[in-house]
C-alpha cells in the first residue's frame, strides 16, 4: 500500500527539510517536546535531548514495525504486523523513563505473539542554559535483549524560533540498531501542529504531529496523532497518545486579585463528625473527611480555606479526625492564611500543629456512624507472557466493597468480588489460577472487623486489630501498631498476623497456616515527595528476609520501586523487582446520598520480575514478598496511603489553596 518510488520519496523528503529551514525563521511558535515513536521525547526514531515534564505520564500506541533491516535483505519486513504500547513517565527531573510492550505476527503459527519487552531512559544533563543548547544521554533496551532497537547515545539540540535542530551519536547493540551519527529537524509553523525530519544512521524519515489539549473535570489531557513515512519503508505508521500531567494539583496558581466566598456555609462540604463553636477570639472546628476520595488534604484545605474567608475570629483551630478517632489540631492565623490565598506565598509557620484537647470543642454532630459507603475498584493481574510463553494473561474483576462505621475506631466491611475478563489460564485449573487464589467465580471474598486505637503519647501512636476473612479461603486475625515522630517523617509500624489458608496446595506451599511477623521503617522525603521504607522478617506465605522500597507521589497518583531478598524453606531464595503503578479513577468526590455514599477508587499495575544473571529463568514467585493489604490498614486507612501527616502536609501546602481556589469559582 501507499506506494510511492524513491525518487518521487525523496524530492519530498529534499523539500521538506528546505522548507523547514526557510519557514522556522518566518513564522512560527515555540518548538513543544513530542513523543517519538520510540516513546521517549523525539523525533521519529531517534531522541532529542528533551525530557518530560517531571510528573507527566504518557500512555502513547504505534503500529511501526521494528524489523530495521534494509530492503534489500532476505528477512526484509518479516515481521508484516507489530503493535507497540508504551507507558512514558517524568519520574525524576530530567529523567525519560519509558516501558514497551510490542506484539508481532507470527507467520509460523499464525498468531499475535509479545515480541518485546522492553525499558529506555535519558537524562538531560542539567545546569546548561537554554540559550546555548541542551545535552543529553540515553540508553535503549535498559538490560539488552532486543534483537532491533538496543543502544547508548548522546545528543545534543539547540532551538532557533520555531525550528528544533538536533545532532547525536549512537553506539547500537546489533545490527538493527540506531549505530552512528543521527540527526533531525523539527518545525513549529502552529500551536498544535509539527512538522519533522530525520536520518536515523539507516533511514531518511519524515512525520507530522498533532496535538489538542482538553480536561476532563478539572484534569487537563493533552491528545496527539502522528503519522510517517520513509525513504525506503513507504508504508506508513500511525501514533496515537493521551499526556496526562499528573502534578497539576500542586503547582502554584498565580495571584488572585480576589477570593471567591461563594463556598460560605461550611456545612456545603457535607463532612460527618463535625462540630463548630467560637470562644475567645478563636474559631474551633472539627471534621472527618468523608468528601474527597483521593486525598484528605483536599477536605483540609477547604476547610482552612472557607473558614479564613468567613469567619472573623482572629485564629483558627482545625482538628482532623479519621473514624472519629484525632490525627492532628492544626492552628492558624486568619489573616496570614487569607494572605496565603490571595499571594501563594507560604510562611514557615502558617501551619501550627499542637497537641489536642477537648476542652474548646463541642460535642460532635453530622455522626457518619452506622452509614454504609459502597466503593467499587477494578482488580487487575498481568502476567507477562514474555517469561513464561508467547502471549499475555489477565484476569480483570470488579471488587464492590460495602463498610460501616460500628463506634469509635470501629468499622465492618465486606467485599464482593465479580470476575469481568479472563484468558483461559486463569480460568479454573488453570497454569496460573492460584495467583489470584483461584477466583474464578463470583464471591465475597473478605469479610473484616476492623478496630482502631490511638494511645495519648508525646508521639502519635496508631494500634489496629482485624479480625475475619482476608481474601478467598484465608481467614484470621492481624495486628498493626505504628508510631511516628512530630513530624511524621519518621515511622516505625510492627504488623503480625495468625492465618489459616484453607486452599490446598497453593503455588506448591504446603502449609495450611500464615504467619506474618514484620517490622518496617519509612521515612519520608520532602524534597522528592517520596517514601523510603525498609522492612525486614517473615512475609505472608514463609519467605523471611528483608526489601526496600521507594514510593513517589504525583499528586494522587504514585509509583512504587521495590527490592526484595527473601528465602523460603521449599521455594529457595528469591531476589525480586516490583514496580507498582497506582492511578485514581472515578469523581474526587463521593456521590452522597441519604442513606449510603458511593466512590470509585484506583486502578493498579504491578509488574513483578526476579532478578537472575543473564540467560537464566526470570520467573517471578507470586508468593514471595508479600504482605496483608486491605482497605483499612494503618498505612491505607489512617495515614490516607502514608501521606496524612505533618511533613507531607506542609510539603504540599500549594494543594491546600488550590483546591480552594479551584472549588471557589
Amino acid at each position: 500500500m501507499y506506494n510511492i518510488n524513491y525518487y518521487n520519496m525523496g524530492e519530498i523528503m529534499r523539500y521538506l527539510c528546505l522548507s523547514l529551514c526557510v519557514m522556522g525563521f518566518l513564522h512560527g511558535e515555540e518548538v513543544k517536546n513530542f513523543s517519538s515513536y520510540q516513546g521517549f521525547r523525539g523525533v521519529i526514531n531517534t531522541p532529542n535531548s528533551e525530557v518530560m515534564q517531571e510528573g507527566d505520564f504518557e500512555f502513547l500506541y504505534t503500529n511501526q514495525i521494528e524489523n530495521l533491516s534494509p530492503s534489500s535483505a532476505l528477512d526484509f519486513r518479516d515481521n508484516k504486523e507489530q503493535q507497540n504500547f508504551f507507558l512514558n513517565m517524568g519520574l525524576f527531573p530530567n529523567l525519560d523513563l519509558n516501558f514497551q510492550y510490542a506484539y508481532g505476527f507470527d507467520n509460523i503459527v499464525n498468531q499475535k505473539h509479545l515480541s518485546n519487552r522492553v525499558v529506555n531512559a535519558k537524562y538531560q544533563i542539567p545546569f546548561i542554559s537554554k540559550d546555548l543548547f541542551h545535552l543529553a544521554i540515553g540508553m535503549q533496551d535498559v538490560g539488552g535483549g532486543n534483537p532491533y532497537i538496543g543502544s547508548k547515545y548522546a545528543v545534543v539540540s539547540k532551538d532557533f524560533n520555531s525550528i528544533r535542530t538536533t545532532l547525536g551519536y549512537s553506539k547500537g547493540d546489533s545490527d538493527g540498531s540506531i549505530d552512528g551519527v543521527f540527526g533531525s529537524i523539527e518545525y513549529q509553523p502552529l500551536s498544535w501542529l509539527q512538522i519533522v525530519g530525520e536520518y536515523d544512521t539507516k533511514e531518511w524519515n519524515g512525520a507530522i504531529k498533532s496535538e489538542y489539549s482538553t480536561k476532563i473535570e478539572k484534569q487537563k489531557i493533552n491528545l496527539g496523532v502522528m503519522a510517517k513515512s520513509s525513504l525506503d519503508y513507504n508504508d506508513i505508521y500511525f501514533g496515537i497518545y493521551a499526556n496526562v500531567p499528573f502534578n497539576d494539583k500542586n503547582k502554584l496558581i498565580k495571584e488572585v486579585d480576589s477570593i471567591s466566598s461563594s463556598l460560605q456555609n461550611i456545612e456545603n462540604l457535607k463532612l460527618n463528625n463535625t462540630s463548630l463553636r467560637v470562644k475567645e477570639n478563636t474559631l474551633y472546628y472539627e471534621y472527618e473527611n468523608t468528601l474527597y476520595i483521593h486525598n484528605d488534604i483536599d477536605a483540609l484545605g477547604m476547610v482552612l480555606g472557607i473558614l479564613a474567608t468567613t469567619t472573623k475570629a482572629e485564629n483558627i483551630v482545625v482538628r482532623v479526625k479519621k473514624s472519629n478517632i484525632i490525627q492532628h489540631t492544626i492552628k492558624v492565623n486568619r489573616e496570614e492564611y487569607k494572605a496565603f490565598l490571595k499571594t501563594g506565598k507560604y510562611r514557615q509557620n502558617l501551619l501550627t500543629f499542637t497537641k489536642s484537647s477537648n476542652q474548646n470543642f463541642l460535642e460532635s454532630s453530622n455522626s457518619n456512624r452506622f452509614k454504609p459507603t459502597l466503593s467499587f475498584n477494578p482488580d487487575f493481574v498481568l502476567i507477562d507472557g514474555g517469561e513464561y510463553s508467547k502471549v499475555m494473561d489477565y484476569t480483570l474483576a470488579l471488587q464492590a466493597e460495602l463498610s460501616m462505621r460500628l463506634a469509635k475506631g470501629t468499622i465492618l466491611s465486606g467485599r464482593y468480588n465479580i470476575p469481568l475478563a479472563m484468558t483461559d489460564n486463569f480460568k479454573e485449573n488453570g497454569v496460573f489460577n492460584y495467583r489470584n487464589r483461584n477466583k474464578t467465580d463470583a464471591e465475597i471474598d473478605q469479610l473484616l472487623l476492623t478496630q482502631f486505637l490511638k494511645l495519648d503519647t508525646i508521639y502519635p501512636w496508631v494500634s489496629m486489630a482485624q479480625v475475619g476473612r482476608f481474601d478467598a479461603g484465608l481467614e484470621g486475625v492481624s495486628f498493626e501498631s505504628g508510631v511516628s515522630d512530630i513530624s511524621g517523617r519518621h515511622h516505625l509500624l510492627v504488623k503480625v498476623a495468625q492465618l489459616k489458608d484453607s486452599i490446598d496446595n497453593l503455588d506448591k506451599y504446603t502449609e495450611d497456616k500464615r504467619e506474618e511477623k514484620l517490622l518496617s521503617y519509612r521515612y519520608y522525603l520532602d524534597n522528592l515527595n517520596s517514601n523510603i521504607k525498609m522492612t525486614g522478617g517473615e512475609f505472608l506465605y514463609g519467605d523471611k528476609g528483608e526489601s526496600i522500597s521507594f514510593e513517589r507521589y504525583f499528586s494522587d497518583v504514585s509509583l512504587r520501586f521495590d527490592l526484595s531478598h527473601t528465602k523460603h524453606n521449599t521455594k529457595g531464595t528469591n531476589n525480586l523487582a516490583k514496580l507498582t503503578l497506582s492511578i485514581p479513577l472515578g469523581m474526587e468526590k463521593r456521590f452522597k446520598t441519604k442513606y449510603i455514599d458511593l466512590q470509585v477508587g484506583d486502578i493498579t499495575y504491578e509488574k513483578r520480575k526476579t532478578l537472575v544473571n543473564v540467560g537464566e529463568d526470570s520467573y517471578a514467585l507470586p508468593h514471595h514478598h508479600k504482605e496483608i493489604d486491605n482497605s483499612f490498614t494503618l498505612e491505607e486507612y489512617y495515614l490516607n496511603n502514608t501521606r496524612f501527616h505533618k511533613a507531607y502536609i506542609q510539603k504540599n501546602y500549594n494543594r491546600l489553596r488550590n483546591i480552594f481556589l479551584r472549588m471557589g469559582v
